[in-house]
């Protein structure tokens, strides 16, 4: 049965839906089945994946389905047996009460096995995260229901500053859940791999490729042990 991971953020500009691809793809290389479900109206990673479609790495690219109606749970529910992974890149804009936007991430919330809120190395991300941690308060206390970790992870660090570290301390404190210890490194090639529908796998450097691969290994880890760690459940 696949493992669901949910990348959100009210915050937008944090890098989802590049997270989204690097952890897909690198699942993929590693032989996993995994299915990627673009929930965001601007529809990245599905423009992502049709740029791979008759190129040499498209063995490597995860399968993406576009995703906008409120019924996710129900499409999770019947696509777990199919795959591994199921990794959900959700929209920036968490919607009003009741709205179909609203839905979906409520859906795709109860359903994950795991919550990855990716923040970027500056105050101005730390804050705007806000919302969505509140978001989740709110759906704990409404429903009652199972919490599924919640990890953060900096996203975008400058190699060879502190500042990621510096931003880790002050989310893991302000909001008493934990950080990855893998923060990933801002790369122009991230960029150029959304265009040309690869993965950083494919286009990075050794360093950057080997940041990746310490990402993927850290998420595995996650799900290697049964003990949920309480630290990660918002209170």
């Amino acid at each position: 049965m696949a493992k669901v991971i949910l990348i959100a953020n009210q915050k937008g500009g944090v890098g989802k839906s590049t997270i989204a691809t690097t952890l897909g793809t690198g699942l993929k290389r590693l032989g996993h089945a995994v299915l990627l479900l673009d929930a965001d109206s601007q529809q990245s990673l599905f423009k992502w994946r049709a740029s791979a479609e008759g190129l040499a790495h498209e063995q490597d690219i995860p399968w993406v389905e576009r995703w906008d109606s409120p019924l996710i749970a129900e499409k999770i529910k019947k696509e777990k047996k199919n795959y591994d992974f199921i990794i959900i890149d959700s929209a920036s804009n968490l919607g009003q009460k009741g709205d179909a936007t609203q839905k979906i991430i409520l859906g795709a919330i109860k359903s994950a096995d795991l919550i990855l809120t990716p923040v970027g190395p500056s105050p101005f991300d730390v804050d705007g995260t806000e919302d969505f941690i509140n978001l989740l308060r709110d759906i704990w206390e409404r429903f009652g229901e199972q919490k599924p970790p919640v990890y953060f992870l900096i996203n975008g660090v400058q190699v060879g500053t502190t500042l990621g570290r510096e931003v880790g301390e002050y989310v893991a404190s302000t909001y008493q859940l934990p950080v990855l210890n893998v923060k990933l490194q801002m790369r122009q090639a991230y960029r150029q791999c959304i265009f040309d529908g690869s993965s950083i796998f494919h286009l990075g450097d050794a360093q950057s490729k080997a940041n990746a691969s310490a990402f993927i290994d850290e998420i595995l880890g996650l799900f290697s042990t049964d003990a949920v760690n309480q630290k990660a459940v918002v209170k």
